[in-house]
Formats: C-alpha cells, structure tokens, sequence
C-alpha cells in the first residue's frame, strides 16, 4: 500500500515538477549563453557572457525564486489537494498508522523536489567546470551558495505541507507555518560558518515541522 501511494503522489506532483523542470532548462541554458527565449530573462537574472558562473548573473536568485516557488506548489499540492479532494478522509483512515501515510508523501515529495532542484545546479557546473566553455576561473567551491539555497528550501516545502494540513483561514493563522519556515529560511543564510551552524538550525528547524505534520496528521477530525 505505501509504494501505492509513492507511486500515486508521483503522479500528482510530475506536472509541477515538469514545468520547473522547463524553467530551469532556461535558466541554466541562458547562463550558458543559449537563450531559448529571446529577450526574456527570468527575474531578476542578468545574463552577461563574461560574468564568472556561480558569482555573477544573479544565477543563485533566480534558482532561489524558482526552487521557493517548486517547494511550495509541491507542498500544497500534497496536502491542500488532498483537502479540496476529500481524499484525506480515505487516506487516513486506511488499516495503517497515519503517521506512515504522511512520511511516504513527505517522502516523495522531498524526493522529487531535491531531484528537480539539484538538475540546475549540476548542469551548470558540469558546463562550468568544462574546458573552452567560458573564460573564467571556476572551482567547486564557487557552487556552494546554490546548494546552501537548494538545502534550506527544504523546510519552505514543509512549511507549505504544514500550511495545507492545518485548519483555519488562509488570510489567518494558516499561512503561518509556512511564512515562518521561508523567514527563517532566509535569516540563517547570514549565520557564519553555514555548513556547520546554519546546516544545523536548519536540521533543526526541519524535524520541528515535520514533528508538527505528523502530529496535526494524528489529531485531526479528517471524518
């Protein structure tokens, strides 16, 4: 039943993982120097053929804003949608423990969105990275910054999960979960020595809001 229900929530979320996957081909195209779309660039991207990859271009922000934007359409789509559905009421009430149900959807959908997101990155320095490509230097450790992104968007996805799971009015307390987890998301991208102190309170913030899915999953009236 749970590889059902993988195999299901697959599904649901290929169509949001599609279309990001199209905007990062654009992107990643265009800081290449192949434009698919002329005269259109993403916001708040500047593509220049002499910039260094990864340091100049706005390459990070704008993987920033269309990861952001994949984490909470994954999100809400698994959990909203189950709502407006009423599929919740089903899926809850199966001979298996909720609590396994909600961790193979957090499961996929965190799966999807870490394969989706991690494509740009690597594509482009796999470019970078090849001889005759540009003429700039590049190192691995010039990449770090978008994988310290791509990392803490994750608690944006279970902050848009939680926002979908919770009762109560979207121009209330609902979207709370989720601006709080984008919010801190952003602060600790200042903490110094990131991968060891920001890694860390992102770990920890990340087991608070799965700690607080699970727990609305095991308590509230689905019927």
């Amino acid at each position: 039943m749970l590889k059902t229900l993988a195999l299901k929530e697959l599904r649901e979320t290929i169509l949001i993982a599609l279309a990001a996957l199209v905007v990062y081909a654009h992107l990643v195209g265009t800081s290449m120097g192949f434009n698919s779309l002329p005269g259109y660039y993403l916001p708040g991207f500047y593509p220049d053929a002499h910039v260094i990859p990864f340091v100049g271009g706005g390459f990070r922000e704008t993987l920033t804003l269309v990861s952001a934007g994949l984490a909470i359409a994954l999100g809400l789509r698994q959990s909203v949608g189950e709502s407006v559905r009423d599929t919740f009421v089903f899926l809850l009430h199966r001979p298996v423990r909720r609590e396994r149900l909600i961790a193979v959807k957090l499961l996929t959908g965190a799966g999807v969105y870490l394969v989706c997101a991690a494509l740009p990155i690597l594509l482009y320095a796999w470019w970078a990275v090849t001889p005759r490509t540009h003429a700039s230097p590049f190192s691995w450790s010039m990449t770090l910054p978008a994988w310290q992104v791509y990392v803490s968007l994750t608690a944006v996805y279970l902050g848009a999960f939680l926002s979908g799971m919770r009762p109560g009015r979207w121009i209330g307390t609902r979207l709370w979960p989720l601006a709080a987890a984008g919010g801190l998301a952003w602060r600790i991208q200042a903490i110094p020595c990131w991968w060891v102190l920001g890694l860390g309170a992102l770990v920890l913030m990340n087991v608070v809001l799965t700690a607080n899915i699970l727990f609305a999953a095991r308590n509230r009236d689905y019927s």
